[in-house]
């Protein structure tokens, strides 16, 4: 694996908000995948006087029938008719198909999971200045006028744009020291 440079940390942390709601969505669209798999296949019997009732709503009265034939439609034949098959209601989903759709979303899941991590873990140690300049300037989107303006309120102390960016620089020299911890070793255990 190779190191990363602050292009990539850059990147991460622009799209951190935006992971993270990916992330919540994926959450929630494997949660309906499992439950309509966990329904997929079962049978639900009604109970036997609301399947008549049900069905007696929902025919037509013979005053509103229209028709050009002789054929009257009679709504205790159609009833007593379709009574068996209104009785079992046999759930029909791909079985097959919605757990390929879990194994997508989990493979997904798992692979935004580590970005978002992997940023929150980057973020935990800063100060509280450095994680406020790259929370407000990367996550937030915001300009360095806004950050200047934001960082006042905030602490209530002047800071120009230019301090604001060195807390940005050490921060993002400490980020990049914490997420290639591990790959430097390797690297000049390879050279040497």
């Amino acid at each position: 694996m190779s190191k990363y440079i602050k292009e990539d940390v850059e990147t991460m942390l622009i799209h951190h908000k935006e992971n993270e709601s990916k992330l919540t969505e994926i959450e929630i669209k494997e949660e309906e995948y499992k439950e309509r798999l966990e329904y997929s296949g079962t049978v639900y019997e009604d109970d036997e006087r609301e399947v008549i009732e049900n069905m007696q709503i929902a025919g037509q009265v013979f005053d509103s029938i229209h028709s050009n034939t002789n054929k009257i439609s009679d709504k205790v034949s159609s009833t007593v008719l379709n009574y068996e098959k209104e009785l079992n209601h046999i759930n029909k989903e791909d079985r097959e198909y919605l757990k390929r759709q879990i194994a997508k979303l989990n493979i997904d899941k798992g692979k935004l999971n580590k970005i978002v991590v992997r940023v929150k873990n980057m973020i935990e140690p800063l100060t509280q200045e450095e994680k406020f300049v790259i929370e407000t300037y990367y996550m937030r989107k915001s300009k360095w006028d806004y950050v200047e303006k934001a960082y006042f309120k905030e602490f209530e102390k002047y800071k120009c744009v230019k301090q604001l960016q060195t807390y940005r620089d050490n921060a993002m020299e400490k980020m990049l020291n914490i997420i290639n911890a591990g790959l430097s070793r390797n690297n000049n255990e390879a050279t040497a």
